[in-house]
């Protein structure tokens, strides 16, 4: 194993855990304790002053030691459960030489009735000898994965989604070179997976391109514009990887180690959502320029390497990161300060000329940054709140459906909180103001996408109608 960055046991920390959200939930047992297992293990990261302070955003992270909690907690049997019982959606990925990672439908309808448009797990099995099968957004759907997200969402405070990967054996590139909108974490649950992490290359040598979706699509992530890995590890069951947004990283499940060379790679990632959702500095700053009826200038693309991933970064007064603070100084007014004082910084370096005389009272003043602050902690909360009842409803479904004597389909519970979360965004980017107030080259924040919906590295398939007919349903 080669890295860059210092590996760790798990940090070792005095978890003062709060009761946990999966106990109010009326689940079985079984999934209220992987609840608490993997709260454990996320706990241990948002409550460790290093990974605050030195790798959430910045860095690469290995937690080597096996916790055999994690090990076997989603198994091909669990799959092959999920896909049974309800009508979901998988994507193949692959890479066609003229562009990143895509993604085709693991099957198509066989006919108009519920069964022949319905994925089955033979076509599971099948697309695994050709690569890699993506849930996205399986969290939303499937009991046991529902509750993982609701750990997440306790723990970081933040909005999430958990995407399933299933690849077969001796796979030389199960995903080319690409980036991510979330900060991911990597749970390994079966079967090996070799990963390699790189240091993202500077945004201003592609400035059309996002840093955040590189190689996926028509963009082509190529190997030379990658530096040695700063992480090249065989992740094995029970291991975490967290890869920040915009890493570039790449797998394969070749050369994994005797033990795991016959065996498909099962596992899951759960990508924490502050950029989709507009919850970090660049995407504030330009909102505050927006309320004010104030001119924006810049093409964040073309901004240095350092001062972009700055701008990237969540406030001190959002998520986890406000819980530390206040676990720091006792009160939360010092992370609304400090997101204050971020805001103001962040955008006098993005326009170093255009502020020179201002003084930092005068444009906090300008930017009303303190009302910028405390709109995004609610918008935040808003958002976890929204999450937190779509979660808990996917970890206390039993498996009926909604109404007796028909197929389940777990795409009818969940709209309604997808409907919630798009109505939450747009109120957000209402109270910035109207887009026509908005000027300049530089990204708005961002409008309610389809990756609203959940969904990272390559696009899934849109969801099929179970009656196989009728429009397709958006890439979810």
């Amino acid at each position: 194993q080669r890295t860059s960055v210092p590996r760790t046991n798990a940090p070792v920390v005095a978890c003062a855990v709060p009761p946990l959200w999966a106990e109010t939930v009326c689940a079985p047992p079984q999934t209220v304790a992987l609840s608490r297992t993997y709260h454990t293990a996320f706990a241990r990261l948002t409550q460790d002053a290093d990974f605050i302070n030195n790798v959430w955003g910045r860095r690469p992270l290995l937690i080597a030691e096996r916790d055999q909690g994690l090990a076997g907690s989603f198994t091909l049997h669990d799959v092959q459960q999920a896909v049974d019982s309800d009508f979901l959606e998988a994507g193949l990925g692959f890479a066609d030489g003229r562009g990143g990672w895509k993604m085709t439908a693991v099957s198509q309808p066989r006919g108009n009735s519920y069964e022949e448009a319905k994925l089955r797990y033979e076509d599971v099995a099948r697309a695994l000898a050709k690569g890699t099968v993506v849930f996205n957004s399986a969290g939303a759907h499937v009991p046991k994965l529902g509750a993982i997200c609701l750990a997440a969402l306790q723990a970081f405070e933040l909005p999430n989604c958990l995407n399933l990967y299933l690849t077969g054996p001796n796979v030389k590139q199960s995903a080319p070179p690409h980036t991510d909108k979330q900060d991911v974490f990597v749970f390994q649950t079966c079967g090996a997976k070799r990963w390699r992490v790189y240091e993202p290359p500077p945004p201003r040598r592609m400035p059309a391109a996002d840093p955040l979706a590189r190689g996926k699509g028509e963009d082509m992530l190529r190997p030379s514009e990658l530096r040695e890995p700063l992480v090249e590890t065989v992740l094995t069951p029970g291991q975490i990887l967290y890869v920040p947004a915009g890493f570039p990283h790449t797998t394969s499940t070749v050369d994994v180690g005797a033990e795991f060379a016959n065996e498909a790679s099962v596992h899951l990632t759960v990508g924490v959502d502050s950029h989709i959702w507009g919850l970090n500095l660049i995407s504030s700053r330009q909102g505050a320029l927006r309320r004010g009826a104030l001119p924006d200038n810049v093409q964040c693309t073309q901004l240095d390497a350092g001062l972009y991933w700055d701008a990237m970064r969540v406030p001190s007064s959002v998520g986890f990161l406000r819980s530390a603070s206040l676990r720091r100084a006792g009160a939360a007014t010092s992370a609304d300060a400090a997101a204050v004082a971020e805001l103001v910084d962040l955008t006098k370096r993005v326009e170093p000329v255009r502020w020179a005389g201002v003084p930092p009272i005068e444009l906090e003043a300008l930017l009303d940054a303190p009302s910028v602050v405390l709109q995004l902690h609610e918008h935040a909360q808003r958002l976890v709140e929204i999450q937190r009842g779509m979660y808990a409803e996917a970890m206390a479904d039993d498996g009926s459906p909604a109404v007796a004597g028909m197929p389940r389909v777990t795409l009818f519970r969940v709209k309604p909180h997808l409907d919630q979360l798009e109505r939450a965004m747009e109120s957000h980017l209402g109270w910035y103001g109207a887009a026509e107030a908005h000027s300049g080259t530089s990204s708005p924040p961002p409008a309610p996408p389809t990756a609203l919906k959940g969904g990272f590295g390559a696009r899934a398939p849109s969801a099929r109608k179970p009656k196989g007919k009728g429009k397709k349903k958006k890439a979810r």
